[in-house]
């Protein structure tokens, strides 16, 4: 199943991360790991796609 991964400033260095899936169901977690945000903008595209999925993975455990 595919996942779509968006993240939204909250302060105080923290995100929200939500996850979409396919059917548009939304689950969203707040995070202050500031390095997996920095590696989510990252300019490597291998390190992007790793850490989205870190990121998915996160969002759907906390949720």
């Amino acid at each position: 199943m595919g996942y779509t991964l968006s993240k939204k400033f909250l302060g105080y260095g923290h995100y929200i991360l939500s996850v979409q899936d396919e059917s548009g169901k939304v689950k969203s977690a707040v995070t202050g790991d500031t390095d997996l945000i920095n590696r989510l903008s990252s300019e490597l595209e291998e390190e992007r796609e790793k850490a989205t999925k870190e990121a998915i993975n996160y969002v759907l455990q906390e949720s």
